[in-house]
């Protein structure tokens, strides 16, 4: 730590010094830099898949395999007899080894 007479003699050596002035002409130097740049243009603001897309970025890639593998399951079933999920699951809910013993019985 410094003691308290070194302290006081930094001070005064540094009052002594005259501060820096500016140049004359820098207000317009200033105004004439301000002048000689473009104006930023404001970007529009990020959609929401945008927004998305670069935050998670194979988040959106998986989003589009699934889609398009359930549309290609979609396709690929529909000239088939079972056109829904749920056509399928109506005669197996009405076996006997999936009712409780109090239907049966």
């Amino acid at each position: 730590m410094m003691s308290e007479k070194k302290l006081n003699q930094l001070w005064q050596a540094a009052k002594s010094i005259p501060a820096p002035s500016a140049p004359v002409t820098l207000a317009g130097d200033v105004v004439r830099a301000l002048q000689r740049e473009p104006a930023l243009a404001t970007p529009n603001p990020p959609t929401l898949f945008e927004e998305l897309n670069a935050r998670f970025p194979r988040l959106a890639v998986a989003s589009l395999v699934v889609l398009g593998l359930g549309v290609a399951a979609n396709l690929a079933l529909g000239p088939m007899e079972a056109t829904d999920l749920g056509d399928g699951s109506a005669p197996v809910s009405t076996q006997e080894w999936l009712l409780p013993a109090s239907f049966i019985e």
